[in-house]
């Protein structure tokens, strides 16, 4: 018994893992936005037919779905490293805060409801009684719920800046997410669905993001008027661009399933229109950069314009494959990049927004 309570307290969950998990937790997060365009550009989305199951029969993919049930049953397995990661962030950063005992305990009663939800959805399997599990799914959420705003609320009554809320928003986004992605696959894959779930993700790296300036030192550094106040609208046009990109992707030829209709909106266009807020960033980035530059120059090892150049370097490389997968056809393998840089660069636009406008210092 000691010999685990050493190793889970001792190792597994010590406060000196702290710099170990936000870390992961960011990098898991942008790793599952690169899965989920793997399930879509390989056409493997509706891999596993159902959900929460893979299929009506069985919990995991069969060797008769073949590789796209493989793909996809593979995504799933990674939403539940995504929630270990997040749970042992949790429980680092709990035991890192100042009211340690009584955010534990508040935690129990919220995990709680999420042990009645897991045995709700067993239930359901086993019994089918559609009464039972309503009941079972209020409770569940009813104990989520309370306890979850008092996580918050009592995290944030102790230190307005601290690690406890985002870490635990980031958990239970993950469950959020888990629960959309099902409901697209019994959607048969609506492309607005999809695109709230690729959205929901770009949130999940943002609070990823946060975490992780939160909890590692940062040094001061001086920050110019011109980049704090350009702070908030690069962070509105890359968000706008990002969220033109979802429009596009549904309007474009990957589906993740070749029988699910597109959103019909004209893809020509709304590449065009997905493009218009990319260069006013890329334009704001340039003008955050020159004026950055005029305090600290081009020097990589201060924080700001490390992250300042980075973010420009990122956005480049996002508007040149933007257009050559335009004037090519759309190719699987540039889309799936274009995806990946779009991880990259939300949680860029948050470290710029965090260091721009010296929050959470």
């Amino acid at each position: 018994m000691n010999a685990v309570k050493s190793l889970w307290f001792g190792k597994i969950v010590a406060p000196a893992r702290l710099r170990l998990f936000v870390w992961l937790s960011l990098v898991t997060q942008v790793l599952i936005v690169v899965t989920g365009g793997a399930v879509r550009l390989t056409g493997s989305g509706l891999g596993c037919p159902t959900w929460p199951k893979c299929t009506e029969d069985s919990l995991v993919s069969t060797a008769e779905m073949g590789f796209h049930g493989l793909i996809e049953f593979g995504n799933r397995v990674l939403t539940i490293v995504l929630l270990i990661v997040a749970l042992l962030t949790f429980i680092v950063v709990v035991r890192n805060a100042t009211p340690t005992r009584k955010i534990g305990k508040l935690s129990i009663g919220f995990f709680s409801g999420a042990i009645l939800l897991v045995v709700g959805l067993v239930a359901n399997e086993i019994l089918s009684l559609l009464a039972l599990t309503v009941g079972i799914f209020a409770a569940a959420f009813i104990l989520m719920l309370g306890f979850g705003v008092l996580i918050v609320k009592t995290a944030r009554t102790e230190s307005r800046h601290g690690l406890v809320v985002p870490a635990f928003i980031l958990g239970v986004g993950i469950i959020l997410q888990a629960v959309v992605g099902g409901i697209t696959v019994l959607t048969g894959l609506n492309s607005w669905i999809v695109g709230v779930h690729f959205v929901i993700s770009m949130g999940l790296i943002a609070v990823a993001s946060l975490l992780v300036w939160r909890a590692l030192p940062k040094p001061e550094s001086q920050i110019s008027a011109i980049t704090a106040q350009l702070a908030w609208p690069i962070s509105v046009f890359g968000t706008l661009s990002i969220l033109f990109g979802v429009v596009v992707t549904g309007a474009g030829p990957h589906a993740g399933d070749a029988e699910t209709p597109r959103n019909g909106l004209n893809l020509e266009i709304w590449q065009h229109f997905h493009s218009y807020p990319g260069y006013i960033l890329l334009a704001l980035i340039v003008i955050s950069v020159i004026s950055q530059s005029r305090i600290s120059g081009f020097r990589l090892r201060l924080l700001p314009m490390r992250i300042l150049l980075i973010l420009l370097a990122v956005t480049v490389l996002q508007a040149v494959v933007g257009i050559v997968q335009a004037r090519t056809g759309v190719p699987a393998l540039l889309v799936g990049f274009h995806m990946l840089g779009a991880a990259v660069l939300a949680s860029l636009l948050a470290f710029q927004q965090f260091s721009g406008r010296k929050i959470s210092r």
